[in-house]
């Protein structure tokens, strides 16, 4: 570029960058008189955790949001520019659109302006703590500079200072669910005047009823997301200390927008919490005070409905409502893009809406001259959730950590689970749950059970479509919920217990195998259904009754006891299957697959030699796991090609089980045994090889051994796998797959998703006493030691002890920081 042009490109960056941070402080001047600066202290102890000190809640936040962007000031800004509609201003239309699409659904779904909303309903207290969190966020990026902020986006023209909406506004983005949707929402247009659709994702189909959908094909353009952790509260019956003790083992992504960063928030004589939070989110999401700990795991209810509109003919924008007729709404929206040269264009499009969400452009259905899917969320007005997790923060017992949950149900999409210090452990899924009717519920299942092609096909991702065009579906409006549509608090799943209670993902129904709770809504999830591999060796964990008795012979945890029993990696997949498997292959040494005749001798012979267990040096976990990928999803399941025994409600953690016997084609077990081998040997990977030669984290090119399993195929609580979940745009690892492979990739088997902030806690007479990792580090900068020094603890079972008692942060003090403003706080 000659210098002109190079001045020419930098005067507009420039002049952006001042002009955004002159109006923020300006805008801050001006919201009030108030005389008193934002002021707080930042201690940072050893692997760069930050104990952030402040004698009220803006200056808290001022604290956090400056102390936060010293670590991830990029994944931030990345994640305003997604939140603002700009990703196409500023990096291209993207990969098919992808960021084109999403502009236009942030647009569409006013996702900045309905935050705006947001924070003008809120307490004055949480507003000034977002303002506290912008100027301590602003202030970082002021001092140190565009150029010189740490991190994969420094020098970027996008970054530049932000607002208390903007954070607002990604803090929408993560609490609502239509935002997924974003291809099939910005895609979604009527179909010509002829008649043909236009949509991307449109089939061709004879017209339906809205209760019918015949001749659909598979639905094979939906990719299902990954999603696990682990959550397990112990009361005082199965406590050594006689108190509560919880697990937190969120599975989420190593690279990207969500990851946690760990954070101890004081307000001397009000507020003393530990945990993380999700980066760029205020307060903590998981965590611990002296009266309540608590976790969360995804659930497994549903978050929203899809209704299936009957259209009028030849008016593809009116749908037929009960005994008449309803018009769609249309929004036109304008999103700058960004050519290939420099130069950025405004493009127009237009999204529709039906009365209960957007249109939806859904891969093998369209919008046709007859039929279309809409989409209701029931996050759409949820705006408590951050109000409830600062209740949650300040909870000084566990039924103050309940009223919270009552007054505000803002949980939007996980479970709960938490241990009180006097010894109570308590489960619930008070996540945003769609409200129908019983005769709406009961309708609903003889479509997906009756033969309704669209409706199962649906369902088997998941998903629940409802007749559009009848209002006996419609949401009901209960005046005790948060918001009109979704289930009150009342009729959500909870328990308590003194023994234990737990989640793995797998729905509301066994918190506790001997305690199982029935009668709930079908959208908090199915009961009496198959579980998990994973939930079963959670359930045999905690009652103590895996083969290596993690509680001991008194069968009560040890905080020790605890931390090992999550990091045992103990393969119940191998502790069920690998003993038949060991038999077969002494009787059938040689068998024929795909054309080949493979001898299993060696192969049989690494696996007599294996622990069942998944930790760096165990050599037979690559074989196992090849062989489990040769299986399909479907065959995990009762009646599938995998167990013997079909599941039994009466016995939902000792079935499925048993290897499925030889059929007219061969004995499957020793045919994926076969191609196991061939696979391996195929790459030149010996069959010995150990996991951790395979399985690795990309630290910035660095290759870092990591230990843990998959928790479907392999029933490993330690969860660790390649599922790229993240909308971050922050540069990742991303190797070709092995063909014939499930899970290995040319470089082996990268880790970019599982087991994130691990931590065990027990209540004592003197106070909590916890120890954790925050497996992928505190800083999102290569250069910083903390990038890789908890994965290097993770790696080697070295849990760090978590310094909560100030004497213990002060003895250990590695660095501090005094924070005063250079702006006014707004007046109360």
């Amino acid at each position: 570029m000659t210098r002109p042009g190079l001045r020419r490109a930098l005067l507009p960056r420039l002049a952006l960058f001042s002009l955004a941070l002159a109006m923020v402080l300006l805008l801050t001047a001006a919201c009030g008189s108030g005389e008193d600066a934002y002021s707080a202290r930042i201690v940072r102890t050893a692997h760069g955790v930050a104990h952030i000190y402040a004698d009220d809640l803006p200056s808290l936040g001022y604290g956090e949001g400056y102390a936060q962007a010293q670590d991830h000031l990029c994944t931030v800004a990345d994640q305003v520019v997604k939140a603002r509609g700009e990703r196409a201003r500023w990096f291209g239309p993207g990969e098919e659109d992808a960021h084109l699409q999403s502009d236009i659904t942030m647009k569409a779904l006013r996702i900045h302006e309905r935050a705006g909303d947001d924070l003008a309903r809120q307490p004055q207290d949480f507003r000034d703590w977002y303002d506290g969190y912008v100027a301590g966020y602003n202030e970082y990026l002021g001092e140190t500079g565009v150029d010189a902020v740490s991190g994969w986006c420094r020098g970027a023209e996008w970054v530049a200072p932000i607002t208390a909406q903007d954070l607002a506004a990604y803090h929408r983005v993560v609490t609502v669910t239509s935002v997924n949707f974003a291809s099939m929402i910005a895609t979604a247009e009527p179909p010509t005047p002829a008649g043909e659709a236009t949509s991307a994702s449109a089939a061709s189909a004879e017209p339906q009823r809205s209760d019918s959908f015949s001749g659909l094909a598979a639905l094979d353009a939906i990719e299902e997301v990954a999603l696990a952790s682990n959550g397990w509260a112990l009361g005082r019956d199965l406590a050594a200390a006689g108190k509560g003790m919880l697990l937190a083992n969120p599975h989420y992504p190593w690279v990207g927008s969500n990851r946690f960063w760990e954070k101890h928030l004081v307000i001397p004589g009000e507020l003393d919490i530990y945990g993380v939070g999700l980066i760029g989110i205020p307060g903590v999401a998981i965590g611990f005070n002296e009266a309540v700990a608590w976790t969360h795991t995804v659930s497994a209810g549903k978050r929203f409905t899809l209704y299936a509109l009957d259209l009028v003919h030849g008016s593809p924008t009116r749908y037929r409502y009960d005994d008449g007729e309803r018009e769609m709404t249309s929004r036109t929206v304008e999103v700058e893009v960004r050519g290939d040269d420099g130069t950025v264009e405004t493009v127009q499009r237009t999204v529709w809406f039906s009365h209960y969400g957007p249109i939806l452009d859904f891969p093998n259905v369209g919008w046709s001259a007859e039929r279309v899917l809409a989409l209701r969320d029931a996050n759409e007005d949820n705006d408590e959730g951050r109000l409830q997790w600062m209740a949650m923060n300040r909870a000084g017992s566990l039924a103050e950590f309940q009223a919270a949950h009552a007054e505000h149900s803002g949980i939007p999409w996980v479970n709960t689970v938490a241990a009180s210090a006097e010894g109570t452990a308590w489960y619930a899924d008070t996540s945003s749950t769609p409200h129908l009717s019983e005769p709406a519920i009961a309708r609903w299942q003889e479509l997906r059970d009756g033969g309704d092609p669209l409706v199962q096909a649906l369902w088997q991702r998941g998903m629940v479509v409802l007749p559009g065009g009848d209002s006996a579906f419609e949401w009901l409006d209960d005046v005790a919920a948060r918001d009109p549509g979704v289930v009150p608090y009342a009729k959500m799943p909870q328990i308590e217990r003194a023994d234990y209670v737990f989640n793995a993902n797998d729905s509301y129904w066994l918190p506790n195998s001997q305690a199982l709770l029935t009668g709930y809504s079908p959208l908090h999830g199915d009961e009496g259904t198959q579980r998990s591999l994973r939930t079963r060796n959670n359930d045999l964990t905690l009652s103590n009754l895996s083969p290596d008795q993690p509680a001991g012979d008194d069968g009560k945890f040890t905080l020790d006891e605890l931390g090992d029993a999550i990091l045992s990696n103990r393969s119940l997949a191998a502790e069920m299957l690998r003993p038949e498997l060991l038999g077969r292959c002494a009787r059938t040494p040689r068998v024929a697959v795909d054309g080949a005749t493979v001898d299993l001798s060696a192969a049989c012979e690494v696996l007599a030699g294996w622990n069942d267990r998944f930790d760096l040096d165990s050599r037979g976990a690559v074989l196992f796991r090849e062989l489990m990928g040769q299986y399909t999803p479907a065959d995990l399941e009762s009646g599938g090609r995998l167990f013997a025994v079909p599941f039994d409600p009466a016995d939902p953690i000792g079935t499925p089980r048993g290897l499925a016997p030889a059929g007219p084609q061969g004995d499957v077990a020793l045919q994926n045994l076969a191609r196991a081998v061939r696979l391996l040997e195929s790459r030149g990977i010996a069959l010995d090889a150990t996991l951790g030669e395979l399985q690795y984290a990309d630290k910035a090119g660095r290759r870092m051994p990591v230990h843990g399993g998959h928790g479907a195929y392999e029933g490993v609580m330690n969860m660790q796998q390649n599922s790229r979940n993240t909308t971050s745009l922050e540069p990742m690892d991303s190797p070709p797959s092995v063909e014939g492979s499930r899970f290995l990739t040319e470089s082996g088997y990268p880790v970019v998703h599982g087991s994130s902030f691990l931590m065990v806690l027990e209540y004592t007479e003197q106070g909590p006493n916890a120890k954790a990792f925050l497996t992928y580090g505190q800083s999102g900068d290569p250069e910083s030691p903390h990038f890789t020094d908890q994965t290097e603890l993770y790696a080697k079972k070295e849990w760090r002890k978590i310094l909560f008692d100030q004497s213990e942060i002060e003895a250990n003090k590695v660095s501090e920081t005094k924070l005063t403003s250079k702006q006014r706080r707004a007046a109360a």
